[in-house]
Order: C-alpha cells, then sequence, then structure tokens
C-alpha cells in the first residue's frame, strides 16, 4: 500500500514537473518572439534613418555641386568686370564697376542664382557697347574750344565749331574711342592729316590736325588702338586734337560721350 501511495505521488510529481517546465518553455518562447519582434521594429526604424541620412546626404552633395558651379559662374562674372574695367581705362574713362553687390542670404540661393546670371548677360552687353560706341576720350588734353558757336580764330567771326579740340603735346599720341573700319585717312582741307573711323550704330569719329597718321584705310581698329599722333596741320592755330562724333550724317556733342561722370575729368 505505502509502495502503490508513493508511485502515485510520484507519477503526480513527474506530472507537475512536466507541465512547469512545459509553462516555464511556452513562456520563455513568448518572450523570444516579442524580443525578435521587437528587434525587428527596431531594425526597421534604422533603415529607414539610414535612407534619410543618405537622402539628405545626396541633396547635401547636390548643393555642395551647385554652390561650386555658382562660384565658379561668379569668378567669370568677375574676370568679365575687370575686363571692363579695362576697356574703361583704355577708353580714358576713369570709374570702376562695382566688384560686389547686396549680400544674398544662402537661403535664397534661387535669387542669387538670377542675380547671377542677369549680371552676367548685362555685363556682356556693357563689353558690347563699350567696344562698339565712341564713349571716352581720344587723348588727355583740357578742352580749349567746345562743340557749337564760337568766334572764329582766323577771321574774328561768328562760326560753328563741329567738335571739340583738345589741347596736345607734340605727338602725343590719339586713340581710337570705339571699334571700327578706317573709312579715311589722309589730307583733308581744313582738317589737314585726318582719320576717319567708321563704327556700329552708324557713328563716326573724326581726328584732325595729326602730325602724323598711323593706320590706313580700310583697316579695323580696336577701341585704344593709337591712330596717330597730335600736331597743327591744315587750319590750325596750335598744336592741339580735333575731336568729331557723328551719328548717321548728323553732328553730336562729343562733350556728351567723354566720360561717364564727373570723376573723367581732363
Amino acid at each position: 500500500m505505502e509502495k502503490k501511495g508513493f508511485i502515485k505521488y510520484y507519477i503526480i510529481g513527474l506530472t507537475l514537473i512536466s507541465f512547469t517546465a512545459l509553462f516555464l518553455s511556452l513562456n520563455s518562447s513568448g518572450d523570444v518572439k516579442k524580443l525578435k519582434k521587437e528587434l525587428s521594429l527596431k531594425e526597421k526604424t534604422i533603415q529607414e534613418l539610414k535612407a534619410q541620412l543618405e537622402e539628405k546626404d545626396r541633396q547635401l552633395q547636390q548643393i555642395a555641386q551647385e554652390k561650386e558651379l555658382l562660384v565658379k559662374k561668379l569668378k567669370i562674372i568677375e574676370e568679365k568686370i575687370k575686363k571692363a574695367n579695362k576697356t574703361l581705362k583704355r577708353k580714358g574713362i576713369r570709374i570702376k564697376l562695382p566688384q560686389g553687390g547686396k549680400f544674398i542670404p544662402a537661403e535664397e540661393g534661387e535669387k542669387l542664382q538670377l542675380y547671377a546670371d542677369t549680371l552676367d548677360k548685362n555685363i556682356d552687353k556693357l563689353l558690347k557697347v563699350m567696344a562698339d560706341v565712341p564713349i571716352g576720350v581720344p587723348l588727355y588734353g583740357r578742352i580749349t574750344s567746345r562743340f557749337g558757336y564760337r568766334k572764329d580764330p582766323f577771321n574774328g567771326r561768328r562760326a560753328f565749331h563741329s567738335g571739340l579740340d583738345l589741347k596736345a603735346r607734340y605727338k602725343q599720341a590719339v586713340f581710337a574711342t570705339a571699334n571700327g573700319y578706317v573709312e579715311f585717312a589722309g589730307w583733308k582741307p581744313g582738317y589737314g592729316k585726318l582719320v576717319i573711323i567708321r563704327h556700329k550704330y552708324g557713328y563716326k569719329t573724326y581726328y584732325g590736325h595729326l602730325s602724323k597718321i598711323r593706320v590706313k584705310k580700310g583697316r579695323w581698329v580696336k577701341a585704344g588702338t593709337v591712330i596717330g599722333y597730335a600736331g597743327s596741320t591744315g587750319r590750325s592755330t596750335g598744336v592741339h586734337l580735333h575731336y568729331e562724333i557723328r551719328r548717321y550724317g548728323k553732328l553730336i556733342n562729343p562733350l556728351k560721350f567723354l566720360y561717364l561722370n564727373r570723376t573723367n575729368s581732363f
């Protein structure tokens, strides 16, 4: 009887141990599944963050490339500004174009790009106009006789003066004030040794009373080219340059073309 009771309790004990082990096993399996689920969610979050970081990195690289291109463009514009200053100097215009502008924050990059493109186009136009239109001085010297009616230096009678007289030293260099073709280079009554240059937009410039002519008819000359030297040939009372500007045959007061502002003095 005692033996049977022992076996009975033994079997019950084994059963309880088995159920306990099964319960613990099942509970442990649930924790693992829960842990795996949490790890899966964290991994997904990490992948999403990684994708976001890669996108940010791509955007930063694109911004850096755009900035590099913009910097290159602005350097090109800066070189054009320097070229414009050089051209102005050759034409006798003593001014400087601005080297910088209004500060534009980085957030306004599109506006900065638009500004740079517009500035680039405007400078190209400016350079072209400066080179093709007779703006500037043909010779540095004091104005001794202005455009318009005056008392004639030979007979004292009132007469119309078709240009400007600029006082000069004998054989002082005379410069073309714009790009163009030499239409005439020789002797002309009243003017003495004369050079006439035909420019774009209907302009012509006259350089009279020269002591020597350095260019020939038909030659293309750039603004700033020495086309001759000051003298007193023709109807002249002393060494000076007679300078005229005409457009489509009509006389224009050269004084309006000699400078862009009052800093260009003579």
